[in-house]
């Protein structure tokens, strides 16, 4: 990312671009409700996006922050409509959004010592940038996303995926150009994320706050899943709620009939071990409470739906690569407590048409290599 600091943040909005950029302005009227005359570093993109430039963002800015732990307080500038340029009118309908309609945010621990805001930030929050660019997916309020790595590339940080919350601090705007929430990222371990798809990222972010205020960001955290007052909360949670998680992802997973001498045909159904892991948690948090859950991946999708013992146990076929298997709850705790993640063949009690059949999954990291594997 090439980028250049600017010390003077209220001169953001006219050095970023020649014309009038009051959407710029009004972001900065907002932070200097929360930081006042506090001067930011700022890091501002050589080329713009729009001029065949490579980061999507105009800017970054960088506040100090003492609230609830010394930290930096990163700030984007660029997924909304900053200078009116990306509507033909001024004339802004009620609930409009500016641009995608989000800011983001970023919070990061800062040492006693440390007196400039780490770099691997801009790099970072530029790359989400491209991904919405690039795919037009946007986040909001609830939504996650994992990033296949460190979320600081090269170090050993157990943060590996991310939630998106309201930041806590800077609530929703209005612009000239339209309305804007400042949305905020918080990095979140894998077995963490595993406890939110269980019930909800607002939910189980709230139950992990007492131990990571403002859901500051601290590479060399452990993960805070098993603390009991967390578990507690979200088990409770999700036994109340169920989970907002409907699809899972799974590189392994394959539909194969089986002959068998003398007796009725079967199906095997292959899937990873990772998902096995994953159907435990999230079957019962999503089934009983009559919602449906897809696992998706390798050109395929099985969806698990809750059905009447009288109904249950039927395996369809909607599409070619499609298959519907309706469970009851007996089905479902007897496929809980059959099913291993580890390698072998599976013969689920109520279900004997079907074999699960399951492979170790490998885990790779952002580049493809082989860091292990996983098994129960």
């Amino acid at each position: 990312m090439n980028t250049h600091d600017i010390q003077n943040s209220t001169a953001q909005g006219h050095l970023a671009a020649e014309d009038a950029a009051e959407g710029w302005d009004a972001m900065d009227a907002a932070l200097e409700n929360l930081y006042g005359d506090q001067q930011a570093a700022h890091y501002g993109t050589l080329i713009k996006f729009r001029l065949g430039g490579d980061d999507p963002l105009d800017g970054i800015s960088v506040y100090r922050s003492e609230h609830g732990q010394p930290h930096w307080h990163y700030v984007t500038y660029g997924f909304s409509d900053l200078y009116g340029d990306l509507d033909d009118s001024r004339d802004i309908e009620p609930d409009k959004p500016s641009g995608y309609g989000f800011e983001l945010t970023f919070r990061l621990a800062r040492a006693a010592d440390e007196q400039e805001p780490p770099r691997w930030p801009l790099n970072f929050l530029q790359n989400i940038a491209r991904y919405v660019f690039r795919t037009g997916n946007v986040f909001a309020p609830g939504h996650w996303m994992t990033a296949n790595g460190p979320i600081a590339a090269g170090t050993d940080t157990l943060l590996t995926e991310m939630g998106f919350v309201q930041d806590p601090e800077l609530p929703p705007i209005h612009t000239p150009f339209g309305d804007l929430m400042f949305l905020q990222l918080v990095g979140l371990t894998a077995d963490e994320l595993r406890e939110v798809r269980r019930w909800n990222v607002a939910g189980a972010l709230q139950a992990m706050q007492p131990h990571m205020p403002l859901w500051v960001a601290d590479l060399s955290r452990p993960s805070l899943h098993a603390l009991p007052d967390v578990q507690a909360a979200i088990d409770a949670g999700a036994a109340r709620d169920g989970s907002k998680t409907g699809v899972l992802y799974n590189d392994v997973l394959a539909f194969e009939p089986r002959k068998r001498l003398l007796r009725s045909n079967q199906t095997v159904i292959r899937l990873g071990s990772l998902a096995v892991r994953d159907l435990k948690a999230m079957l019962p948090a999503r089934l009983p409470h009559g919602r449906s859950l897809i696992l998706a991946g390798d050109g395929a999708s099985l969806e698990f739906v809750a059905a009447e013992d009288s109904a249950a146990g039927v395996l369809e076929f909607p599409g070619e690569h499609e298959a519907r298997l309706s469970l009851s709850q007996t089905q479902l705790q007897a496929w809980v407590n059959t099913v291993k993640g580890r390698d072998g063949e599976y013969h689920v009690p109520g279900l004997d048409a079907l074999v699960w059949q399951v492979k170790t999954s490998i885990i790779t990291d952002s580049e493809g290599r082989v860091t292990g594997k996983y098994e129960e």
